[in-house]
């Protein structure tokens, strides 16, 4: 009962930017103003917990379950929140983790089909940023390989921004498009088992 009941306080910890941070445990909750969490993980992930002002927390048994809450204190390990709210659950969308890993696109032009490699920077389950040597323009519609998921998969994204990098190499960010529950599903258990 004991090991159920901390599987159930597993939180993720988020930054303002909604980058996956470090896991924590919640260990109370008062209401809906007050709460503390002991960050865990290696000892870089805390540290960098420990300087945060403002967090975004995730309750890894349903990524809807999403708190902000205001850092009013750090003692012991744990940071003590004031002003806790619940956010909406669409929010779970924004919600990062830097990862990196190579994989490549598949984008139609003209009634033909090109393939590109790219190499992910950042993936979330609303969507990827990555680097790659094809010009995509904005709204522009692709399907991308997610080979980091427990089973691989082929998901539409949607080019929202794209910069030149370097001479050979332009950076963008993307959005999914129609991801099925259980696409969704995969790609946030993955983010959280990069954490783990």
């Amino acid at each position: 009962m004991q090991r159920q009941n901390e599987e159930e306080n597993k939180w993720m910890l988020f930054d303002p930017a909604y980058t996956l941070i470090a896991q924590a445990e919640l260990e109370s909750k008062r209401g809906d103003c007050i709460a503390v969490l002991r960050p865990e993980g290696g000892k870089d992930k805390i540290k960098e917990a420990m300087q945060m002002r403002i967090v975004f927390f995730s309750w890894i048994e349903d990524p809807n379950v999403i708190y902000r809450g205001e850092v009013t204190s750090r003692r012991s390990g744990r940071l003590y929140l004031e002003n806790v709210t619940r956010m909406k659950p669409d929010t779970g969308h924004h919600l990062r983790v830097r990862m990196d890993f190579h994989s490549k696109l598949l984008c139609a032009r003209n009634g033909k089909m090109f393939r590109s490699p790219i190499v992910s920077f950042d993936l979330s389950a609303g969507g990827i940023a990555f680097f790659s040597p094809a010009e995509l323009e904005i709204g522009e519609e692709c399907e991308v390989v997610i080979p980091v998921t427990t089973e691989m998969l082929v998901v539409k994204m949607k080019i929202l921004r794209s910069e030149l990098a370097t001479a050979k190499e332009w950076k963008y960010a993307a959005r999914f498009v129609d991801l099925s529950p259980e696409e969704e599903k995969m790609t946030r258990q993955a983010l959280y088992s990069e954490q783990g």
